[in-house]
């Protein structure tokens, strides 16, 4: 075990580094240490450095290698400066914990491929225990270009298939870090995703975080299995992308759970949802998680285009479930399904819109018509409360700035509404057989436990903890 000291200030390469005393200097020093298992590299508080850290060697289970602060007083910062892809670096190595840094990889122009922290594996096979925990990222400024955006932002992780032999991660934590201004997305995992080479990520925990102000899509994975993704604030998203963008989303990505989550304010209509279940992706479970004041609605469950869905790399999107979550003044549509996708349930959902908001709650349909089934869609025991007006309708034409033209519809085949309860005003109103069984809530107690003095939505986790409480949720 050994603890390697850096201080910008103070420090000299020709130290020791192994005490406050005899600090090193530079991360060129600490990029040529060899760690060993419980090793630690240990900076300055209130220090800065310039360019990469990127540590060598691995731990082991039950001794990891860190990088953290030492001594009282501000984060040490790593400046990527914009010269660096990602300004820490953890390539082909496992069981490191990265804690309590100021990460910014800010350069003078925009550029492909610019990360704040970035853990990579490359025909390293499987790797375990990264835990990337209470960092503070922010202004890293790479492309809001989707097409080469996709590997700019904040913090992410990622496996390739290799020339040799295929990669993933078991066990990666992301918990209570903040990011802001960060572009294209906030935090991003991507394994292998694709059927034909399928080699997920298991044991993904993404908790606690806030972010705030980012350039386009909020919290992604693809390519895992029974990720979780809970407690964490997303606030203002899409602000600088003008393509389609939503909050929290997996694609190709089995057993998903988004739970405990706020995404509000997310911008503009090319997609702009909240949340959404996407391409090729088997069982995710959207559960206790509030959406308010997102441009594009609370939530999308979609398909890619139909010329992609069948082919064996793909199985299309299968079995999501939407359960106890809260939308409150979400605009432009509030649950879009655009398929084609199979065995989606909505149960037991609060809808909540005000005054002057006349939106779609259920919109079926998406950009090709012949492929944009809702197979199996069961909507049950949810509570929609309007002030202004929701109608149920199936899309006509798509606009270019990513709406629909909204048909007024009913009666969609594979569409069944059982049970709900409807409150306030509605248009094109479903049949719906069976008695509500929403407990007799009414839309004054909705807007009391859910506005404030304004009309507003209530900010905050309080508010959804609040909600739950009131509806006897969880029960135990």
């Amino acid at each position: 075990m050994a603890r390697y000291f850096f201080d910008n200030l103070k420090g000299d390469d020709r130290n020791s580094g192994l005490g406050p005393d005899s600090p090193f200097k530079t991360l060129d020093k600490a990029n040529a240490i060899q760690c060993r298992p419980d090793d630690a590299l240990l900076f300055a508080a209130g220090g800065r450095w310039e360019g990469q850290l990127a540590p060598k060697g691995s731990g082991a289970p039950g001794a990891p290698c860190i990088v953290a602060p030492y001594g009282a007083g501000p984060r040490p910062r790593i400046d990527g400066c914009g010269r660096a892809e990602a300004a820490i670096l953890l390539h082909n190595v496992e069981h490191w914990e990265v804690r309590g840094m100021e990460v910014t990889n800010e350069g003078p122009e925009r550029a492909v491929r610019r990360i704040g922290i970035f853990a990579q594996l490359v025909d390293y096979g499987t790797a375990r225990h990264i835990i990337i925990e209470d960092n503070y990222v922010h202004d890293v400024n790479g492309s809001n270009v989707k097409r080469d955006g996709e590997w700019n932002g904040g913090i992410f992780w990622k496996s390739d298939a290799g020339a040799e032999k295929p990669s993933r991660y078991i066990g990666v934590t992301v918990r209570n870090n903040r990011i802001e201004r960060c572009d294209r997305v906030g935090i991003f995992c991507r394994g292998l995703g694709m059927r034909d080479n399928w080699f997920p990520m298991l044991d993904v925990l993404i908790y606690g975080n806030e972010l705030h102000d980012i350039g386009g899509d909020g919290i992604l994975n693809i390519g895992t299995d029974g990720c979780v993704v809970e407690r964490n604030r997303l606030i203002r998203g899409r602000v600088r992308d003008d393509m389609y963008c939503a909050g929290i989303w997996p694609w190709s990505a089995d057993n998903t759970i988004i739970k405990y989550n706020e995404v509000a304010g997310y911008v503009g209509t090319k997609d702009g949802q909240g949340y959404d279940c996407d391409f090729n992706c088997i069982g995710t479970i959207h559960i206790y998680n509030y959406s308010h004041d997102n441009d594009g609605g609370y939530m999308l469950v979609c398909t890619g285009r139909g010329k992609y869905v069948n082919l064996p790399k793909i199985m299309g999107t299968n079995g999501s479930r939407i359960i106890r979550n809260l939308s409150v003044n979400d605009l432009c549509r509030t649950f879009h399904i655009a398929g084609p996708v199979v065995g989606t349930l909505l149960s037991e959902n609060c809808v909540y819109v005000g005054e002057g908001i006349d939106i779609p709650c259920i919109l079926v349909g998406g950009s090709e018509k012949a492929e944009s089934r809702a197979e199996d869609t069961l909507i049950t025991r949810n509570v929609f409360a309007a002030r202004g007006c929701l109608s149920y309708a199936r899309t006509g034409e798509r606009f270019e700035d990513g709406t629909y033209e909204h048909i007024d519809d009913p009666a969609i085949p594979g569409v069944v509404y059982m049970g709900n309860s409807y409150l306030g005003n509605h248009r094109a109103k479903p049949e719906d057989p069976v008695p509500s069984s929403s407990g007799g809530v009414t839309i004054e107690q909705l807007e009391e436990l859910l506005l404030d003095k304004d009309g507003r939505a209530k900010p905050g986790l309080t508010t959804l903890d609040n909600y739950l409480k009131f509806m006897g949720w969880p029960k135990k």
